[in-house]
C-alpha cells in the first residue's frame, strides 16, 4: 500500500516538538518498510521535513533507499510527463513564493538560497552545490548544522531525480482539496465526537472571520493571522488546521491510505478521512503490556529499533520475507481483511526469525494489542516506547482495515474507543460534548 504519513510534515513535526534524538519515527518507518508499504512524500516534505532531512543525512539510510527504491515514492503537482528533475523540484518553486514559511529552519532564507542554486544549476548533487567558492559553499560554513541539513535536502532531491528505479508520480486530482474543504466535510460527519467537533468548529469560525475564500488554501496565511491576533484556543485552531491540511495533501496525492498522528488540542481529522492504515497517539503513560498473539515479542520490537537501515534492507530482500510480504500486500489490495490478518501474522513470524537477539526485553518497551473482536487487521496494535531506546514515549497504533471500521459501521464508536484507549487519548462522546 502507498501511505501518506502526517508525521513527516514539517509543520506537524514542529508543533509536536519533535527532536532528532527521538528515534520513534525512525522505528515506525522501519516497521512500515518490513510490512512492504510505500511511503509517499509530497513536494514540500522533500525539502522541509526534519525527519526526511535526518534520514538523508545518513549514509546508512541513503544506501538503503538506493537498494530498496520502492520504499519511498515522490508524488507532486507537476504536469504529467514532467522529467524527474522538474517533478521533484516543484517544492523549490513553492519555497520561492512570497510569504512561504519554513517549518524546519528558523527562517525560509536557507531553503530559498538552496532553491535558487539548484534551479539555476539544473541539478541537486550536493557536492558541486557546496563546493569551495560556490554561493552555498561560501555562505554556509562547513560542518554547521544549517549546512548539513541543506545538504540533506539536496541529497533527497538528488536521490529522487537521479537514482534509477525510484517511483515518481504526479497527482491526478483536477481540483485539489484545501484544508478548509476537509474541515467542512468533517464538521458534517454524523456522530462526530465532541472532543473533535469543538476544535473543528472553532477553526472554521476563525477562518470565516479572518481569511477570505481565496486565502484558505494556504496554511502560511492562517499561521500569520494567528500570530497577529493571538486568539483564544490558538493551539487548537493551528493544530487542527495542520491535521486538515495533511488530510487534504493525502487526498491530492491519491495514496491508498494515511498514517495520521495526534497533535495537542487538535481534532484527529485523519481518523475519519483518507483510509487510515495506522495512527499515532501521544499517551499519558506507556501502554500496558498485553500479548499481541502474533509471536512478535517486546524484545523483537526492541531489536527493530537497534537495526541499521542496511540490516532492514537485508531482511527486506530475504526471499522468505519477500514472499510473505507480497502475500500480505496482495491481500490488502484485494481488500480481503481476513486474508490480510492471516498474512500479516505469517509475515511477522518470518520477520521475527531474522531479528537479532536482544538479551531480554527492555522493561519500558511494551507492545499491546487493541482487540475489538475483529481480529488483528481490524483493531490495531499499540506500541509504547520508553527511555531504553531513547524514544520519546509515543504510542504507535497499527490497524489494517480502519477505513472499513471507522466509516459506515455501527461499531465505529467502539473502534475509536479502542484506538484511543490504546493511545491513552480518551473516549468517544456525543457530538458537541466537550
Amino acid at each position: 500500500m502507498e501511505i501518506y504519513a502526517y508525521w513527516l510534515d514539517g509543520e506537524h513535526l514542529r508543533l509536536s516538538e519533535w527532536v532528532p534524538q527521538d528515534q520513534s519515527l525512525g522505528v515506525m518507518l522501519k516497521i512500515q518498510a518490513l510490512l512492504g508499504h510505500t511511503v509517499v512524500l509530497s513536494d514540500i516534505q522533500l525539502i522541509d521535513s526534519p525527519v526526511v532531512q535526518t534520514l538523508f543525512e545518513s549514509d546508512d539510510f541513503r544506501s538503503f533507499a538506493r537498494s530498496c527504491p520502492e520504499f519511498l515514492r515522490c508524488t507532486t503537482g507537476a504536469p504529467p510527463g514532467s522529467d524527474p528533475f522538474t517533478l521533484v523540484t516543484t517544492g523549490l518553486h513553492r519555497a520561492l513564493e512570497p510569504g512561504w514559511l519554513s517549518s524546519s529552519f528558523q527562517t525560509a532564507e536557507p531553503v530559498i538560497r538552496l532553491a535558487e542554486a539548484i534551479l539555476e544549476r539544473g541539478d541537486a548533487n550536493p557536492g558541486p552545490l557546496f563546493a569551495r567558492g560556490t554561493v552555498l559553499g561560501t555562505r554556509y560554513e562547513e560542518g554547521s548544522a544549517v549546512r548539513q541539513r541543506l545538504q540533506a535536502v539536496a541529497w533527497t532531491l538528488h536521490h529522487f531525480s537521479r537514482e534509477a528505479g525510484v517511483p515518481l508520480g504526479t497527482s491526478a486530482v483536477e481540483r485539489p482539496s484545501s484544508y478548509c474543504d476537509v474541515l467542512e466535510e468533517v464538521a458534517e460527519l454524523p456522530g462526530l465526537p465532541g472532543h473533535d467537533y469543538a476544535p473543528v468548529e472553532r477553526t472554521l469560525a476563525y477562518l470565516a472571520d479572518h481569511l477570505g475564500e481565496s486565502d484558505r488554501h494556504r496554511r502560511a496565511l492562517l499561521i500569520a493571522h494567528l500570530d497577529a491576533t493571538d486568539p483564544p484556543h490558538r493551539t487548537a485552531i493551528r493544530n487542527t488546521a495542520t491535521q486538515a491540511w495533511n488530510a487534504a495533501v493525502q487526498r491530492t496525492l491519491g495514496t491508498d491510505g494515511a498514517s495520521p498522528r495526534s497533535l495537542p488540542e487538535a481534532a484527529d481529522v485523519g481518523l475519519y478521512l483518507g483510509r487510515p492504515t495506522d495512527a499515532l497517539f501521544e499517551p499519558v503513560r506507556p501502554a500496558s503490556t498485553s500479548p499481541a498473539g502474533h509471536g512478535l515479542t517486546p524484545s523483537d520490537l526492541a531489536a527493530v529499533g537497534t537495526l541499521s537501515w542496511q540490516d532492514i534492507a537485508k531482511i527486506y530482500q530475504d526471499d522468505a520475507v519477500t514472499r510473505r510480504r507480497d502475500d500480505f500486500q496482495n491481500a490488502l489490495r484485494a481488500a480481503d481483511a481476513a486474508a490480510a490478518d492471516d498474512d500479516l501474522s505469517a509475515l511477522l513470524r518470518t520477520v521475527r526469525t531474522k531479528l537479532p537477539a536482544t538479551g531480554g526485553a527492555p522493561r519500558q518497551f511494551t507492545w499491546a494489542a487493541a482487540e475489538a473482536g475483529l481480529g488483528l487487521a481490524g483493531a490495531g496494535l499499540a506500541l509504547g516506547a520508553g527511555e531504553t531506546l531513547g524514544l520519546a514515549a509515543p504510542a504507535l497504533a497499527f490497524g489494517l482495515a480502519a477505513e472499513k471500521l471507522l466509516r459506515g459501521s455501527r461499531k465505529r464508536s467502539h473502534i475509536v474507543n479502542t484506538l484511543m484507549k490504546a493511545g491513552r487519548r480518551g473516549t468517544w462522546t456525543q457530538r458537541g460534548d466537550v
